[in-house]
């Protein structure tokens, strides 16, 4: 008879529905959670990396229609603009380089000449070189001869702001490829030649 009644009483325990939906929340209530915050911090990140980009793109467009000769001020106020773009104070770093695309097919030239590269910011980029650019002509797009390309670039380090260990110190970089529209070159102080 005991036997017959704990497998009776166990039956009934399994066939008893009340508190289901209690015992599903806890269950899930944690996966909910967790895709929440994922979701915030995935959103952030994309905002982050969409500011920086936008903040790029005018930065190019303002050098692309320069006519004056750029000087360090200059420099130092586009990466001031930058920062007030992005609107927060994250160690952004801005690089600001001209390029010059020279092709020959008769002297077997086809290269890019670095006419000037500044840095703003501390971080782990650096102003371009001649050797950074000669022959990087899977970064660069397709230019004509003796056309000048102003090249705009940023790199600052997203902080979650839910630190969840997974996207932490996640580098961000952009990179804006503007022609010069008014002007045949970009002057940066004494580097304006033909």
């Amino acid at each position: 008879m005991g036997r017959m009644r704990i497998i009776s009483n166990l039956r009934r325990f399994f066939s008893n529905e009340h508190g289901t939906a209690a015992v599903e929340t806890i269950i899930m209530a944690p996966f909910l959670i967790v895709g929440l915050v994922f979701s915030y911090e995935y959103y952030e990140l994309y905002r982050h990396q969409s500011q920086r980009e936008k903040a790029t793109y005018t930065v190019a467009d303002i050098l692309s229609r320069e006519t004056a000769v750029i000087k360090n001020h200059y420099i130092d106020n586009a990466k001031s603009l930058f920062d007030s773009m992005t609107g927060d104070q994250d160690d952004n770093q801005l690089r600001i380089s001209v390029v010059r695309y020279h092709v020959d097919p008769d002297q077997g030239i086809d290269e890019f000449e670095l006419r000037w590269s500044e840095m703003r910011g501390e971080g782990a980029m650096n102003a371009l070189t001649q050797a950074d650019v000669q022959n990087a002509h899977d970064v660069f797009p397709l230019m004509v001869n003796g056309q000048d390309l102003v090249v705009v670039e940023n790199r600052s380090i997203y902080e979650p702001v839910v630190t969840n260990g997974l996207m932490r110190d996640v580098p961000i970089e952009t990179r804006m490829f503007m022609t010069l529209r008014f002007a045949s070159q970009l002057c940066y102080t004494s580097v304006c030649t033909p």
